[in-house]
């Protein structure tokens, strides 16, 4: 494939994945301020609320960068995209354990792996435009994190019972598909797709497992959630796939 060729093809891949993930940004926005209500309502801190009302807006703000950069690589965007909230607590947890299921999974989990995951991109990124939009986004997800992580520390202290370590499992395959673990096929212009702000599988698998492992689970458990389900289900995926 010619190089002109190649640029072309990576940079559609680049609007593809950035088409993603502004539904990804909506969705999350859309979590925050359902969960920034349910905080108030469940007496957190002034602080854990205002953290998820900003991470809420911030978002939405995110969205409108990933928007930008669809069509800067060359792609378009629905005017209203569709959004799907796929992330729903066990029914039979009561409603204060699902709200820090939810809190837990959307800001502990996938705000905490999402900052990992950019922290990567930004440094490879070799596209101007992608760079300053991902450095944007990653200052405010080191924020969204720490909502969940408030809010845990919050429970903690009041002797809340850990209601997260029996379905960390479930909770992680809602945030980390499978095919992250699968064999590797042929990525297409692996370094010039990071400089874009898109890695191969080989190094998400990789920032993911680490970030869980060294991260993610230590921090669970510091607040007293029993995380042996999610390091076996971790265990699991990476000996059926590539190392």
């Amino acid at each position: 494939m010619s190089a002109g060729k190649s640029n072309e093809s990576a940079r559609a891949l680049a609007a593809r994945a950035w088409r993603y993930r502004l539904g990804s940004e909506l969705e999350a926005a859309n979590h925050f301020r359902i969960l920034a209500s349910a905080l108030g309502a469940a007496d957190a801190s002034g602080a854990v609320v205002g953290l998820a009302l900003e991470a809420a807006e911030d978002e939405l703000r995110h969205a409108e960068l990933c928007r930008k950069l669809v069509t800067h690589f060359g792609g378009t965007v629905s005017s209203q995209p569709t959004i799907t909230s796929r992330r729903v607590a066990p029914a039979e947890l009561g409603a204060r354990e699902r709200l820090l299921y939810a809190i837990v999974a959307l800001s502990c989990v996938t705000e905490t792996l999402s900052t990992a995951l950019l922290g990567e991109l930004v440094d490879r990124a070799s596209d101007s435009v992608a760079k300053q939009a991902m450095q944007s986004i990653l200052r405010d997800e080191v924020n969204h994190s720490r909502v969940g992580w408030a809010f845990l520390a919050e429970e903690h202290a009041r002797g809340a019972n850990d209601c997260i370590g029996e379905y960390l499992p479930g909770m992680l395959s809602a945030t980390v598909s499978d095919d992250l673990f699968a064999a590797d096929a042929a990525d297409l212009g692996a370094q010039e797709l990071a400089g874009f702000g898109v890695l191969e599988r080989g190094d998400r698998r990789r920032i993911v497992r680490e970030t869980l492992d060294l991260v993610v689970f230590p921090g669970l458990e510091r607040f007293g959630i029993d995380v042996q389900a999610g390091r076996n289900w971790l265990r699991e995926r990476v000996s059926l796939g590539p190392s």
